[in-house]
């Protein structure tokens, strides 16, 4: 697999959220399946992070924080689904 460089961005269709409890990790994928973006943010940058992504679909984990993010996720315009944890 090689890297997507950032000109990729843009062709994103899908990010999932490991929500931590001061860092969370990203990763995007584009309509094929394909990873085009790994990241790993601080919390308080979560907001900024995702004012510079195009709206898609993102996914998290239920937990105690999944419901703040979700809130602020679809003020930005994104359509957060939480998924129960099993």
């Amino acid at each position: 697999m090689k890297p997507k460089t950032l000109e990729h961005i843009n062709e994103i269709a899908v990010i999932g959220v490991d929500i931590g409890k001061d860092t969370f990790h990203l990763v995007g994928f584009d309509e094929a399946g394909q990873r085009i973006l790994r990241k790993k943010i601080k919390r308080v940058a979560l907001q900024s992070t995702f004012e510079r992504l195009p709206r898609c679909v993102v996914g998290m984990e239920a937990c105690m924080s999944a419901h703040f993010v979700s809130r602020m996720l679809r003020a930005l315009g994104f359509e957060p689904r939480i998924i129960p944890a099993i």
